[in-house]
């Protein structure tokens, strides 16, 4: 990886300028599709990947940040190439990110995606992203962005099943066995080594691109370990009971996110916040977990400090 990418998940300290490649420098951009295209290029991996199938490689492209202001001051180029399912369906709208990055920084001679593999009529699996590099390397990209909550009580033990998904219906232990033992090992089964060759894009080499957020119990989600292949910079949060959000404090003023609003850091005018009575209002009765960034105000607006959820008090007690 090159040595300008910084994968701080911390937040720069008051009156400090954001140091380029940080995570804060990214609210810069006007536009939330450049800030988000940011936070793809310089987040941390959710996993640790062998050096083999890690897509580090994809993220040295010169001069990233110029093309990014660029953009920034021309949107409708990115803009016009997003799906219509990408305006409310993440896991579209973070494809049609690495989409557009791949052909806007990578260059390929050759990219197709979401193909699908069949064997009998029936399909056994898809490809997410299969390119043909300038240099002639044929790559196969798996991508995918999660959410998971850890529900272990315990800062020093957690495995990875216990982390599960907002709905309760997605695990990280099974969606990381799926990646890698399903997923990227596609091109390697008859029906996906077939495919592949008659796309001309029989893959040389393999790449997750797997981003996201961690959530741990309040108030003691900093300081929670979680174990190997969590990658240690992983990005981390908070999740709380709707009975308990008074403790999340009055200092700060609250912005709940929807989809896709949950990559850049939030940032908002005062009029788009809460204040904590508000949110604990607007959250008493909630039936599904909802993303909660806390703010701070700086530079005139205010500023994500940190994110998590609050669920309903009866989440992941329910049978």
């Amino acid at each position: 990886m090159s040595s300008n990418r910084s994968h701080r998940s911390d937040h720069a300290a008051e009156g400090l300028i954001p140091k380029p490649g940080s995570l804060e420098s990214g609210s810069v951009y006007q536009q939330e599709v450049v800030r988000d295209l940011h936070w793809l290029i310089y987040s941390p991996s959710l996993m640790t990947t062998p050096d083999p199938e890690s897509s580090d490689w994809l993220f040295t492209a010169p001069d990233i940040d110029a093309q990014l202001a660029s953009l920034d001051k021309n949107p409708q180029p990115l803009i016009s190439q997003l799906r219509q399912q990408a305006q409310f369906r993440l896991g579209y709208y973070f494809e049609d990110l690495v989409r557009l990055y791949i052909k806007i920084f990578t260059q390929p001679v050759d990219l197709k995606y979401n193909i699908q593999v069949s064997r009998d009529k029936t399909t056994v699996g898809e490809y997410d992203f299969l390119m043909a590099l300038q240099n002639g390397i044929k790559v196969h990209i798996e991508a995918a962005v999660k959410f998971y909550l850890c529900t272990s009580d315990d800062i020093n033990h957690c495995t990875l099943n216990d982390f599960i998904g907002p709905n309760r219906s997605d695990r990280l232990d099974r969606k990381w066995q799926r990646l890698t033992g399903h997923q990227l090992q596609l091109s390697k089964t008859d029906a996906g080594k077939n495919r592949a060759i008659a796309l001309g894009l029989l893959p040389d080499r393999h790449s997750l691109l797997l981003r996201g957020y961690l959530f741990y119990p309040y108030p003691q989600w900093q300081q929670y370990n979680p174990p190997a292949p969590i990658s240690p910079e992983h990005l981390k949060g908070w999740w709380i009971r709707a009975a308990e959000a008074d403790s999340l404090g009055d200092d700060y003023q609250y912005v709940i996110l929807m989809k896709p609003r949950w990559l850049a850091l939030a940032r908002c005018c005062f009029q788009e916040t809460l204040s904590n009575a508000e949110l604990i209002k607007a959250t008493d009765s909630i039936t599904t977990p909802m993303l909660i960034a806390r703010l701070g105000f700086k530079d005139g607006l205010w500023r994500e400090t940190d994110r998590g959820f609050i669920v309903p008090d009866n989440w992941n007690l329910q049978t």
